[in-house]
């Protein structure tokens, strides 16, 4: 355990200096973000003042249900592509190889290499929902923070197994990655991402219901802004959960099944 935890601080320690380095490109994500936020600030003002009937059951305010689907969604969309631009960038650097012929295992390089993305991608989330509260008055008074936690928590391990696969698919196709795309951008729309499920047609709900971020989005809206508890939030915990214990050790060993695939056929660099 000692080693992993040093293991991990050098991942950290690494992967700051290196992004560090490119403070622009920091400040320009969050500003991104920030734009996003204004652009629904006055949407919300288009639905009837920012109540709608398909929001009833969130509270009924679009601002406030878009500022939590604006957060949440492009932190998921990060910790979803965050393992393959890693070992993408490991191959265009040339290292790739040399990582994964060290004493560190290549399932515990997968991760550890995105452990800073975890931790410095929570501040994009934190800053719209401070800016949310704060500027644009988004109430989250009700909110049950217990509930929340656990599932942000069983999110981000979802989210993290379908990462992996992700991770294990530019192994195998070195170029394009349809799970990222499918999960990333098909799944922001049909997840309810920016505007309830409920407006789509019956068809594409039923596609919805295959979605993880479906599940995250719903509960978090839930215990944010009505102050549901555990037990209110029960069947899509439950989801997410059951979809993290199949998939997470599923992916890892996909993946580990990838690494030796390559190094037998000596295609790890290859891009």
């Amino acid at each position: 355990m000692r080693f992993l935890i040093l293991k991990a601080k050098a991942f950290i320690r690494r992967d700051f200096q290196i992004e560090s380095s490119y403070k622009m490109n920091f400040f320009m994500t969050i500003l991104d973000s920030m734009i996003i936020l204004v652009f629904f600030y006055f949407l919300s003002k288009l639905v009837a003042g920012g109540e709608s009937r398909y929001l009833s059951r969130f509270g009924g305010n679009f601002l406030s249900f878009s500022v939590i689907g604006l957060a949440f969604a492009r932190y998921f969309q990060l910790t979803l592509r965050m393992f393959s631009e890693s070992i993408r960038a490991a191959q265009l650097s040339g290292c790739l190889e040399a990582m994964l012929s060290s004493q560190t295992g290549a399932v515990t390089i997968v991760l550890m290499s995105s452990l800073y993305g975890l931790i410095s991608g929570a501040a994009q989330p934190l800053l719209i929902l401070v800016a949310g509260v704060l500027v644009m008055g988004v109430d989250l008074s009700h909110m049950d923070v217990l509930a929340t936690l656990l599932v942000l928590a069983f999110s981000i391990l979802t989210f993290v197994a379908f990462g992996v696969l992700s991770a294990a698919t530019i192994l195998c196709l070195k170029k394009g990655d349809p799970l990222a795309w499918i999960l990333g951008g098909m799944g922001t729309m049909l997840g309810g991402a920016y505007f309830p499920i409920d407006v789509l047609p019956q068809w594409l709900q039923q596609v919805s219901f295959l979605i993880p971020i479906t599940y995250s989005l719903e509960a978090l809206r839930l215990t944010m802004l009505r102050g549901y508890t555990l037990e209110m939030v029960a069947r899509p915990l439950l989801i997410l959960a059951a979809m993290a214990a199949i998939l997470l050790p599923g992916s890892l060993a996909l993946f580990a099944a990838m690494v030796r695939k390559g190094r037998i056929e000596g295609t790890l660099m290859q891009y």
